[in-house]
């Protein structure tokens, strides 16, 4: 048993260092694709954590104008309210409204001190209980005394998670397409150190060695170089998570942030997917000389 180890070892350690630019290549493909389908699940998360996050906290802002006077306030208010679609308004004061835009840029102290209380609106913040229903709400009180503009703060983010939504699909397809590139280099790889020990094959077969003891060791490359890619990519991954997403909470302190426990969801999924492609394409490339 220990010489058949030995053996595994010394003729996989040697099929490595025989193909060492392949190899690299290989496992440099692998990385990029695995890299790319974590980064559009890491995306997927957060992106989700996000619509989630703001979808509880969506409101419609009704902003007024400075020289709005009480008695058009209150009878806006009491338009508000009576209002079916509406779940909830409250008023927000200048000051009020001062307080929050410093609370959302804290980390931006250049812009927060560049702006005062009065160069911002009063608004009522309105609540639906269907954000669906906002042309209604729009139609009523687009045109009241008082009234500045009225904005759906839904509408933006619909927006935006329109672009995050295209680029998650993009860094999908585009790991799927580099996967299957990964895929052909290690298969070649294998093929190459098959082709280069023919001969050598074809006198174990005449010596009763079986299929199996012969693929052994080019499964074994196979996989090494699909873990080296994968390993890689899940350290790259856990670097962008602390580096990138973490950054970005850190400027903009309100959002969430994936925990780290989604990735380590990921990382025996993408030791998984590593693990087809190898097997896969080792046994593609040895079945043309390895036919049973």
């Amino acid at each position: 048993m220990a010489r058949r180890f030995s053996y595994y070892f010394n003729e996989t350690a040697n099929g490595l260092r025989r193909h060492g630019l392949m190899v690299f290549a290989a496992v440099s493909t692998v990385f990029i694709s695995l890299f790319l389908f974590g980064g559009a699940y890491l995306i997927t998360r957060e992106v989700n954590l996000v619509v989630d996050f703001t979808t509880e906290k969506v409101e419609v802002a009704v902003y007024l104008q400075d020289t709005i006077s009480q008695t058009d306030q209150t009878h806006l208010l009491g338009l508000i309210q009576q209002m079916p679609e509406v779940s909830s308004v409250r008023y927000e004061s200048k000051q009020e409204a001062y307080q929050r835009f410093k609370r959302i840029f804290a980390n931006q102290p250049a812009l927060t001190e560049n702006v005062s209380p009065s160069a911002l609106p009063a608004s009522f913040r309105v609540k639906l209980k269907d954000p669906s229903k906002f042309a209604v709400v729009y139609a009523r009180l687009q045109g009241q005394p008082g009234v500045e503009r009225i904005v759906d703060q839904s509408q933006l983010l619909k927006r935006v998670f329109a672009v995050s939504n295209i680029l998650r699909a993009g860094a999908l397809v585009a790991a799927i397409v580099v996967l299957l590139s990964a895929a052909g280099l290690i298969g070649n790889t294998v093929r190459m150190a098959v082709f280069s020990r023919r001969r050598e094959i074809g006198i174990m077969r005449l010596v009763g060695a079986t299929n199996w003891f012969i693929r052994i060791p080019f499964i074994i490359e196979a996989l090494i170089q699909s873990m080296i890619g994968a390993g890689a990519a899940i350290i790259t991954l856990i670097i962008f998570r602390r580096v990138f997403l973490n950054s970005i909470h850190n400027s903009i302190a309100f959002l969430p942030v994936i925990p780290a426990s989604d990735l380590y969801v990921m990382i025996p999924i993408l030791l998984a997917i590593g693990v087809v492609v190898a097997m896969l394409a080792s046994f593609i490339a040895m079945r043309r000389f390895l036919e049973t």
